[in-house]
């Protein structure tokens, strides 16, 4: 080749390449510490991030957070969508319609977050990442008992990655739907309208969420991990009425305490760290996150007919695994229905006896394959492993004679966490 055809390339100085490129790459970056480093390394790319700082938060935020990025954000901002106490429901209030569909809203949202907003997010996201990773190994336990057959399945089959994802997706969910009832409650000495009133009020929540903003698969994952939460808490050890009480009100106070209390706290100390707060919970109306948190009436969601999967309307819409497991859990309950219980009075006993052992398991939580290793525990009537094992209780049933009853002979004799 001649010298007079020979071309010869300068070095390209980063600051010849065009904004939009080193935009791209910045967009690139994995996650928010590497996004800083990376404007650090030049005057252009510090521009360029100062410029565009929140396109960019948003966009490493998703790079880093991946499939629960959607879950993350909308939690961050659910602080805008809380619903007003159940007995100030009235036709002139907000309607639960309308403030359920906020959800929905939130997570359609296209405006950027901020850099600063970005970082508490992912505060957030790693006391969500350890919850997820206690409850993946304490899941079969609680304060004192053990469920072998669970802790057998986790030993032998490893937790997979759509498990562990499936979980911090709920503590998500759990903290969306913490946010939108946080001021509801059923209160005390009221009367027989009070109470009919607020129940349907409470089937109105839960078709409103399966409606607008949840796949029923969902929400049986928001309830399968509050039951870890539950477990964590207290166990079974107590009065299970004592326990309804409280509880909700200690889900009341969100992920960041759960996380205080469950990751920080020793097991051995937790009962002394939780006094305090259970005394000033007691002395407050019946939080209603128990009920909304639940399976509900007998005639709501969890008796609906199965629509099409194309009907419902899923948070997120990739979790093939896990609809796989509530598909399993639905024809399961199913079969009760097609057992004729209900002409010899055992449907109501075997429903409940069956959702107890499912939540044990927390059994949404977990991919499909480990279904074989969950339905020998819910036919047999009571095997080994059952004994002195008691179930999760009817959060509904119970918080309704909770509040009918508030002068229960525990409640003047007891002191807090007795």
């Amino acid at each position: 080749m001649s010298a007079s055809m020979t071309t010869t390339v300068g070095r390209v100085k980063l600051t010849d390449l065009a904004p939009e490129l080193l935009l791209a790459v910045l967009e690139f970056c994995p996650d928010v510490a590497s996004l800083k480093n990376a404007a650090d390394a030049h005057p252009t790319l510090y521009h360029l991030f100062h410029v565009y700082q929140n396109h960019l938060a948003t966009q490493i935020l998703r790079n880093e957070l991946s499939e629960v990025y959607t879950h993350a954000r909308v939690s961050f901002l659910a602080g805008q969508i809380t619903l007003e106490r159940f007995n100030s429901l009235g036709p002139n209030d907000i309607d639960i319609d309308e403030g359920v569909r906020k959800i929905t809203d939130l997570k359609a949202s296209l405006c950027n977050i901020s850099m600063t907003s970005a970082i508490s997010i992912l505060r957030l996201h790693r006391e969500v990442v350890e919850l997820a990773d206690v409850c993946v190994q304490d899941c079969p336990e609680t304060l004192e008992q053990s469920l072998t057959p669970f802790r057998n399945s986790l030993t032998t089959r490893r937790p997979s990655r759509s498990e562990r994802i499936r979980i911090q997706q709920a503590i998500y969910l759990f903290e969306i739907l913490r946010n939108l009832c946080n001021k509801m409650c059923v209160e005390s000495d009221k009367t027989p309208t009070y109470y009919a009133d607020t129940y349907l009020l409470l089937g109105e929540l839960h078709l409103a969420l399966l409606e607008h903003s949840l796949a029923p698969w969902e929400m049986y994952q928001v309830i399968a991990i509050q039951a870890f939460f539950r477990r964590a808490l207290f166990g079974f050890e107590r009065d299970e009425y004592r326990n309804e009480r409280v509880i909700p009100g200690f889900l009341s106070y969100g992920i960041h305490f759960l996380h205080k209390a469950i990751c920080t706290i020793d097991a051995s100390k937790r009962r002394n760290f939780l006094r305090p707060y259970e005394q000033k919970i007691i002395g407050q109306p019946i939080h209603a996150l128990g009920v909304a948190l639940s399976r509900g009436s007998r005639n709501n969601w969890t008796r609906k007919q199965l629509k099409p999967l194309d009907e419902y309307k899923p948070f997120f819409s990739g979790d093939g695994f896990g609809i796989q497991m509530w598909m399993k859990i639905e024809a399961e309950q199913l079969a009760l229905y097609n057992a004729n219980l209900q002409s010899n009075g055992m449907f109501d006993y075997e429903v409940t006896r069956l959702e107890g052992r499912l939540d044990l398991w927390s059994a949404a939580l977990w991919d499909v394959s480990r279904w074989e290793d969950i339905v020998p525990t819910l036919r047999h009537p009571m095997p080994e492993w059952w004994f002195g094992i008691q179930h999760h209780c009817d959060p509904v049933d119970m918080t309704f004679h909770l509040a009918k009853h508030p002068d229960m002979a525990w409640m003047r004799q007891e002191n807090a966490v007795g």
